[in-house]
């Protein structure tokens, strides 16, 4: 890596700047990659539990692509670790921002040999380190890493991200000007519509004597947009009438020239009569922030179909700031009213879609309640609560939630190997913003087995996880973020250790390293440590898949050595693999 601008440099570029009254210059920052620009993902594209921070770039699917530093700067931080964004630069820039490059496959070789040291000696392949401002200066153009696949990505690619450096917030890097050709409009799939919890509701009447729908309080509508000669319209709906509150989502992507993924938009608005009834448009978020992708979008539907819908209208839990609303997106309906409505949906380029449908006013009418859907207690959302059943504890902090909740509760028989009940707390529709402490009083479970214990979840198909916990005061306790079916059980299986290219004996001559692959069943994998010849020694950890590798260099001199691995489950389970080789 060059070091071509000097601490002299850096100081005066700060002082002068290159950010002025634009929050998004156009001229400051390069493409990080040499190859055209295709998006595999851009910014806000809603993900499991966040928005998407920057844009993941294509690479052909191919790793060891140049990545060049996007403007002058400084390394200002790197993190290296087995799940995210793996291997990860930040640079800082003059001007008040920092630009992020992930799952990388190596660093240029003045940080890689930094990087490594460090290694080495907090005797961790996982650092997360911030270099001093002069350690590693930076020029526009440098090559200061390679494309890769490392961390969570489920395929080669660079993830690149532009910061608001002051406050680490991403911003909409799609504002910037970078060469990402988009000439593709955004389009339009499905709308929903609700009905708020005060006798609102909706009937919507559908074409070639299909049965009418009805929207209850709870009980959303799902209709079909079709696109007929560029324009937009509801499929096979003839008329809709409501009265009261009523809100609606969209499932909507956009689209960008050589790139068939499906994307995230940038602006959804919603006219009713011409005027605003709500407006959202992502320019930036914080990370406190993301998670509130879960108010954002209709969280039920996503868990069952997978399908995004995006809402209209604001739950009472949702403290994103990237809206305008009017009546906080729901549509006041009386009876005699005609309303025209409006969904236009925006891409960063200012391609456009869009989707217009009326509703009429009718008069209001009782609206039956199921008498099935008893529930065992309300949750406020505002207030801390707690909900006890015999052998069962759960703690709600405030604002754990969204909106009140009317739990169910139900106990099911135990499983096989089971020590309690299933305990059936709500389901997993239900979105949960911050932790809830879960307790379960396990029954016939013996001293010895109490340091292996851990609360596990069933989901609607039968398959069980872990998610943690330890027994104290007569619980096995653990923390959550999501709602389901709960059980205690006990791990005391040791990991599994499967040596994929050495044994006992092995000649590893002309072989560049040694690689294994750990797995854990239930508890999960909490620590490993590999020695050569009793000396702790790097391996690098894939998460996703599991394998552990170590790249021989200059500590591994010709002739016999002795490979130790000891790995560890989160409950204390042990597994070593010991092996005999010669380099």
């Amino acid at each position: 890596m060059k070091r071509t601008l000097g601490p002299f440099l850096l100081v005066l570029a700060s002082l002068l700047g290159f950010r002025g009254d634009d929050p998004f210059p156009k001229d400051v920052f390069r493409s990080p990659l040499d190859v055209p620009l295709t998006l595999a993902g851009n910014f806000a594209e809603m993900r499991s539990n966040h928005f998407h921070a920057g844009l993941d770039l294509k690479t052909g699917n191919r790793i060891g692509l140049p990545v060049h530093v996007a403007a002058d700067g400084w390394v200002s931080r790197i993190k290296v670790s087995p799940t995210g964004y793996g291997l990860a630069l930040y640079v800082n820039h003059p001007g008040g921002y920092t630009t992020v490059y992930g799952h990388l496959s190596r660093f240029d070789d003045t940080v890689a040999s930094y990087v490594k040291k460090l290694q080495y000696r907090q005797r961790s392949f996982a650092v997360d380190t911030y270099p001093p401002r002069g350690r590693f200066p930076v020029k526009q153009g440098d090559v200061i890493a390679f494309t890769g696949n490392s961390g969570s990505s489920g395929g080669p690619h660079l993830h690149f991200e532009i910061r608001d450096a002051a406050r680490q917030e991403p911003l909409n890097v799609l504002l910037f000007g970078l060469p990402v050709k988009d000439t593709v409009p955004p389009k339009i799939f499905r709308i929903k519509i609700y009905a708020a919890k005060d006798g609102s509701f909706a009937r919507i009447e559908r074409r070639g004597g299909k049965n009418p729908l009805l929207v209850r309080p709870g009980a959303p509508a799902t209709l079909v947009v079709t696109q007929v000669n560029g324009t937009y319209r509801l499929r096979d709906v003839r008329s809709i009438h409501a009265h009261g509150r009523i809100g609606f989502a969209v499932q909507t992507h956009d689209y960008h020239d050589g790139s068939n993924n499906r994307l995230g938009v940038f602006r959804i608005r919603l006219d009713a009569d011409g005027a605003t009834l709500f407006r959202s448009e992502i320019d930036r978020f914080s990370f406190d922030e993301t998670r509130y992708v879960n108010a954002h979008v209709d969280y039920a539907e996503h868990e069952r179909t997978r399908r995004w819908f995006q809402r209209s209208f604001l739950l009472p839990g949702n403290r994103l700031p990237f809206y305008r609303t009017e009546n906080r997106g729901f549509l006041n309906v009386s009876e005699g009213e005609r309303h025209h409505l409006t969904y236009t949906v925006e891409d960063a380029a200012g391609n456009a879609a869009r989707l217009s449908f009326d509703v009429e006013g009718t008069a209001a009418r009782p609206v039956k309640v199921d008498e099935a859907s008893s529930y065992a207690a309300v949750i406020p959302r505002a207030r801390p609560a707690v909900f006890e059943r015999e052998g069962l504890r759960v703690s709600f902090p405030a604002y754990a939630l969204y909106e009140d909740l009317e739990l169910r509760y139900r106990v099911l028989p135990p499983k096989e190997g089971a020590f309690s009940k299933l305990h059936a707390v709500h389901d997993a529709f239900t979105p949960v913003h911050k932790r809830l402490t879960l307790a379960i009083r396990p029954t016939g479970l013996t001293k010895d087995l109490r340091r292996r214990a851990l609360i596990a979840k069933v989901d609607r198909n039968g398959n069980v996880s872990s998610v943690g916990g330890s027994f104290r005061n007569g619980f096995v306790e653990t923390r959550v973020r999501s709602l389901g079916t709960f059980f205690v059980t006990v791990d005391t299986l040791a990991p599994v250790i499967r040596p994929l290219n050495i044994r006992e004996g092995k000649s590893m001559r002309g072989l560049p390293s040694i690689r294994l692959r750990i797995k854990d069943d239930l508890a999960g994998i909490a620590s490993y440590v590999g020695t050569i010849d009793g000396a702790w020694t790097l391996f690098a950890f894939d998460a996703k898949t599991g394998t552990l590798s170590h790249t021989f260099d200059e500590r591994d001199a010709p002739g016999p050595h002795t490979l130790s691995v000891i790995v560890t489950d989160r409950v204390g389970n042990v597994a070593r693999y010991e092996a005999a080789f010669t380099r």
